[in-house]
């Protein structure tokens, strides 16, 4: 699965969804992107804009999933968001050696 760097910096956060929709439109399958982890302040504007976009994008039924590596950690209930994602392409996550990387997100077109 090709990992996408440039959200780690490279890409202005008003530009994030623009960038997102254009890589959609390339690949066929997944993707992850890499994305700020926010270590110093705790929160990262790279990814949570990049989430926010995801989260339009899926809506709009562009992609069919999308989850970030922390969910790996995490215990997720019926009212989480990715949910869906972490149970319809769990093989694929548990395989990918960034599955718990809180700066990866992982997006799924098909």
């Amino acid at each position: 699965m090709k990992t996408y760097k440039q959200f780690h910096g490279d890409v202005l956060i008003s530009e994030i969804g623009k960038e997102l929709r254009q890589i959609v439109k390339s690949e066929k399958t997944a993707f992850k992107i890499l994305t700020g982890y926010g270590s110093t302040s705790g929160t990262s504007n790279s990814k949570h804009a990049a989430l926010k976009s995801l989260r339009n994008m899926k809506k709009e039924k562009l992609i069919n999933g999308y989850c970030p590596g922390e969910v790996k950690h995490q215990l997720l209930d019926q009212t989480s968001p990715y949910l869906e994602t972490k149970n319809l392409y769990e093989s694929i996550l548990k395989s990918d050696p960034d599955f718990g990387n809180d700066g990866i997100i992982f997006v799924f077109i098909k």
